[in-house]
């Protein structure tokens, strides 16, 4: 009786490990398995860094813009360098410049306004004592940010909510008056006063390079001087400067946008899906594809919404990042109907959100723990659901604007970012959308400088000057319908953008070595009952748990994913 039972335990367990098999083959058949780099090493010195970044300093496609090696001997560049940066990393950046007879100027934030390196750093603590598991802080940063006089609304908010409040701005966040004082000076229209005069007293540099992200705003915040933003500056951290992300050849890059964004100027629908609950269609006039098409291009950033691409003027596939002379305008708005969902903001982590749309209008937000309740309750804001604001015919601010596709495959969920309050960066990953909600106009329709009638608009009704709430999606798939037709095109397709595949692309990088290694998503995340066994519910209520979890194994070796794969580690 005994060997019975022993022999039916044995086959017991033999059936339950080849049921988990099983249930694991399921999930990475359906949706890409997790991935992160595997090549990642301890630095100890510029030396350490230097095979990176000589490969960096040459690299003439980026992120929004060039890339450093745009510069060629006999130029001087400027560097625009924040205060966080690591010293060792901009230190190899410098010598490898060197090395090439490049005179590359390092201007520290803190250096171009006129505070201490030891104040910026302090700012930063103050403002960002968290991280990325306070992805609702997003809501603090938009409240602080996009207001005229952004004690209004925080009184607003403190008098209807003072539970909320203090989640969103606890006393450990005010701050000090010589903090206010610093701040003020690093205000972003105050440091973009600051760099114009730099580039005024310096006529031999060639240009800058400057920012993490949004460069239409950066190029418009130089205007005069706006040709001269050369590109964005991302590279602070050894983790980026480690990692693929330079070496992706630009003209493959190049071909897998112009890829993606052919179809738009001939398409009637769209629909997008996401596995974590997003379901949203959008029909569109023949206009308003045509619109979109004009303005649909951003290097890494693709505009895949008609909102985002109108209002301004657009720039120019070609000649890029060189802008049309031709103003694009926003209305009419497309106008989608359905629900966004996921467990990311543009800051970091919360739970489960939902973000309800009718007529392209949001009428509802479910879930999404503290960010959800701040949400919930500037939908009722003043003027907001009233007002008609600055070149649209449609009234209101909530409509969804944004459903940006990042294009590079080697960019990732960086720890350097995570630790510090921040998952924007892995946004520029092929194949996460980075979905906006509330309204931004660029331009007016007679210069590329910031909107006049916007500015004053905002001023004179203290509303908001800027989009600024995010929820960002992994495994989307997208699909656009061909105007007239019953035929579908498969944009992106569980959270790979399908250009990656075209014969023409993967031609194209054979000559950069093995297609399917230069195509390769490096990162890919963890989500336990999409792409890995688990249950998704137990995930979305703190999908920190699960981030923490990984990274803590990541750290330590044993994390069961790495791309290359590994040995494993024991711990």
């Amino acid at each position: 009786m005994r060997r019975r039972w022993i022999a039916l335990s044995m086959s017991l367990a033999a059936l339950l490990g080849c049921s988990a098999q099983r249930q694991e083959a399921e999930f990475q058949s359906k949706y890409m398995a997790p991935r992160f780099p595997s090549y990642f090493k301890d630095i100890n010195s510029v030396e350490d860094l230097m095979p990176y970044v000589r490969t960096l300093v040459r690299a003439k496609v980026g992120f929004q813009g060039k890339g450093l090696g745009e510069a060629g001997p006999g130029d001087t560049v400027a560097l625009i360098v924040p205060s966080t940066a690591e010293d060792m990393v901009i230190e190899a950046i410098h010598r490898a410049y060197d090395e090439r007879k490049v005179k590359a100027e390092i201007v520290w934030y803190h250096d171009l306004v006129g505070v201490t390196r030891e104040q910026a750093l302090a700012l930063d603590k103050a403002r960002r004592p968290y991280t990325a598991e306070k992805g609702f802080m997003e809501a603090a940063n938009w409240i602080n940010g996009v207001f005229a006089d952004r004690n209004v609304p925080k009184q607003w908010l403190k008098e209807r909510r003072p539970d909320l409040y203090s989640e969103l701005f606890p006393p450990s966040s005010e701050l000090s008056k010589e903090l206010e004082e610093v701040a003020n000076k690093m205000e972003r229209r105050e440091f973009a006063r600051k760099l114009r005069e730099y580039i005024e007293r310096h006529p031999n540099v060639r240009g800058i390079f400057w920012g993490q992200g949004g460069s239409t705003g950066l190029r418009r915040s130089l205007y005069p001087h706006d040709k001269k933003l050369l590109g964005l500056f991302t590279y602070t951290n050894r983790y980026e400067v480690m990692s693929k992300i330079s070496s992706f050849p630009g003209d493959v890059w190049a071909l897998v946008e112009e890829r993606t964004i052919e179809p738009l100027g001939w398409i009637d629908r769209f629909e997008a899906t996401d596995p974590e609950g997003t379901q949203l269609v959008t029909d569109l006039t023949e206009d308003q594809a045509d619109r979109w098409n004009r303005g649909s291009y951003q290097r890494g950033h693709l505009y895949m919404f008609p909102n985002q691409a109108t209002g301004r003027f657009p720039y120019s596939f070609v000649e890029y990042p060189a802008q049309e002379s031709k103003w694009v305008s926003r209305s009419p708005m497309a106008l989608p109907s359905g629900v966004i969902a996921g467990t990311h903001s543009g800051s970091g982590l919360i739970p489960r959100i939902e973000v309800h749309f009718k007529n392209g209008y949001i009428t509802d937000v479910k879930g999404g723990g503290v960010y959800g309740e701040a949400w919930r309750e500037f939908l009722k804001y003043p003027k907001l659901n009233e007002l008609t604001f600055p070149f649209h015919q449609e009234r209101g601010f909530w409509y969804l604007y944004e459903c940006a596709w990042g294009s590079r495959p080697k960019d990732f969920r960086n720890p350097f970012y995570l630790e510090r309050g921040s998952i924007g960066p892995e946004r520029m990953r092929a194949g996460v959308i980075h979905w906006g909600f509330g309204l931004r106009l660029w331009h007016d329709p007679d210069k590329p400088v910031e909107s006049p009638s916007w500015i004053k608009f905002s001023k004179d009704n203290n509303t908001p000057d800027d989009h600024g709430w995010h929820i960002k999606t992994y495994f989307s798939t997208y699909k656009v319908r061909v105007r007239g037709t019953d035929k579908w095109l498969t944009l992106m397709d569980g959270g790979h953008m399908t250009a990656l595949d075209s014969p023409e692309v993967r031609a194209l990088a054979s000559r950069y070595g093995d297609a399917d290694a230069v195509l390769a998503e490096e990162w890919i995340p963890h989500i336990p009952g999409i792409n890995v066994p688990g249950k998704y519910e137990d995930y979305a209520r703190d999908p920190w748990k699960t981030v923490s979890a990984v990274f803590e194994r990541i750290k330590n070796g044993t994390y069961e994913y790495f791309y290359p794969p590994v040995a494993k580690k024991t711990g």
